[in-house]
């Protein structure tokens, strides 16, 4: 069964690869030692957080005061993410703390029971990478990522981007690159599969091939894939109501809501 403590426990799994991890309870708090950007460090529940607003208040005001600290010292901003389910309460407590609510999506899953294929795109092909590719092609990959996310990216893929995606998939982890009449068009990654769940991420098209098709092809070809090796189930967060409805289409079922929250700074 897919409950939402072991969906915590997989997203607290993944999160504590390539991050330093701090046991903080009744947190965990993973910090990305390179990257400043605020999503990629954050901190997870490790308990179920239930109760009345006035004793959770009194219970996480100390920890609530250890984790900005120790976000600040590593010059990162305090955020944190976890499924609602595993931890009702916890969003009304951090609000009142005053945190703020960063997103609430639907997180969706999907298992050899519900999948569905995606009707065809004519000229649409998607190819599954492996660390014998070569860097031109993962180039391709972190390319389409990158600027499916957002167009004003003006880095560019380096070698070390390029290892780092071979050891992920070395790892266990899926990628996979749609090109649309040849040309590329769509991305879709798997995290490493843990305790038989796996979580499609980084699902991004390029805005000329939008509309087409190409995010719904890639969510079944990778959804596919990965049940195919034995995976139980795969899951995934949708970034609102309307993305959501794409990968139902395909077997991905409404599960349960993931949350973020975020301490703006004072102004």
């Amino acid at each position: 069964m897919i409950t939402p403590d072991r969906l915590e426990s997989y997203l607290r799994h993944s999160a504590g690869l390539g991050r330093e991890t701090i046991e903080s309870p009744p947190f965990v708090i993973f910090i990305d030692p390179e990257d400043p950007l605020p999503f990629f460090s954050y901190a997870h529940p490790v308990e179920p957080i239930a109760g009345d607003l006035e004793s959770l208040s009194s219970r996480l005001a100390e920890p609530l005061t250890a984790l900005r600290s120790l976000f600040s010292s590593r010059g990162r901003t305090p955020r944190l993410e976890f499924v609602e389910e595993f931890a009702p309460d916890l969003g009304a407590a951090l609000v009142a703390a005053g945190f703020a609510q960063e997103g609430r999506y639907p997180l969706l899953v999907c298992d050899p029971q519900s999948y569905r294929t995606a009707p065809l795109v004519r000229g649409l092909e998607i190819q599954e990478l492996t660390i014998d590719n070569r860097s031109s092609e993962l180039r391709e990959f972190l390319s389409v990522e990158r600027h499916g996310f957002d167009h004003r990216v003006t880095e560019e893929v380096t070698e070390g981007d390029c290892e780092d995606l071979r050891d992920n998939i070395h790892r266990g982890g899926l990628a996979f690159l749609a090109r649309l009449s040849g040309q590329p068009a769509g991305v879709a990654s798997y995290s490493v599969p843990w305790d038989g769940l796996t979580e499609l991420t980084g699902i991004a098209t390029l805005p000329a091939y939008r509309g087409r098709g190409v995010a719904m092809a890639i969510t079944a070809a990778a959804a596919q894939a990965a049940l195919g090796r034995g995976i139980e189930a795969a899951f995934l967060t949708a970034g609102d109501v309307q993305a959501g409805r794409v990968y139902q289409r395909v077997g991905f079922r409404p599960h349960a809501r993931a949350l973020a929250y975020w301490d703006p700074p004072l102004s």
